[in-house]
C-alpha cells in the first residue's frame, strides 16, 4: 500500500537544511533580464554581512566602550565539487580571469532570494589525492545586496 499523505507535527521545527540554499550567477547580458545559472556541485555557500566598527566612546561612558556601525560589506564564500563542463563554475572562472564583476543570486529554501554584484577575490582549485577536486570562490560584494524578493514556487499544485 502506498501512502501519499502524512501527519505533520504540531510543534514543527523551523530549522532549514543548508542543502536547500543555492547560488546562481547571471550568465545573461543584462541585469534587468537575468539568465540565472546554478553553480553546480555546491557544498557550501556562506553569506557574510559585516559593518566596520567606529569607536564612539567618550570620557563620560563610565569606562565602557561604545561603538556605532560604519561602512557595511558582504561576501560569499562558495565551495563546490569540481564538475567538468559546469556552466556556472566556468562563468565564475572566466569572470575572475577577465577581472569582471558578476551578478549573483543567493536563494533561500522557500525560493525567496537576494541579488548583488560581486568581485571574485579568490578562485582556487583543491586536488587532494584521497578526495574529490573542489573549487573555492570568494565573492566580495560591490555595493549593497538587494532586499529579499519573493521567488516563484516550483512545487506542484
Amino acid at each position: 500500500m502506498a501512502y501519499t499523505t502524512f501527519a505533520e507535527p504540531t510543534n514543527k521545527v523551523a530549522a532549514t537544511a543548508g542543502k536547500d540554499y543555492l547560488i546562481y550567477v547571471n550568465t545573461g547580458t543584462t541585469e534587468a533580464n537575468p539568465t540565472w545559472t546554478l553553480v553546480g556541485g555546491q557544498r557550501s555557500g556562506d553569506l557574510s554581512r559585516k559593518a566596520d566598527e567606529i569607536d564612539a566612546s567618550d570620557k563620560t561612558s563610565g569606562g565602557w566602550k561604545s561603538t556605532i556601525p560604519g561602512l557595511r560589506s558582504w561576501s560569499l564564500d562558495l565551495e563546490s565539487v569540481y564538475l567538468a563542463g559546469d556552466e556556472g563554475a566556468g562563468f565564475l572562472e572566466a569572470a575572475f580571469l577577465a577581472g569582471k564583476q558578476v551578478h549573483i543570486k543567493f536563494e533561500y529554501p522557500d525560493k525567496s532570494y537576494v541579488t548583488g554584484w560581486a568581485t571574485l577575490t579568490e578562485c582556487s582549485l583543491s586536488t587532494p589525492h584521497d578526495d574529490v577536486a573542489t573549487l573555492k570562490r570568494t565573492l566580495s560584494g560591490a555595493g549593497a545586496l538587494s532586499d529579499v524578493k519573493k521567488g516563484e514556487s516550483h512545487e506542484e499544485d
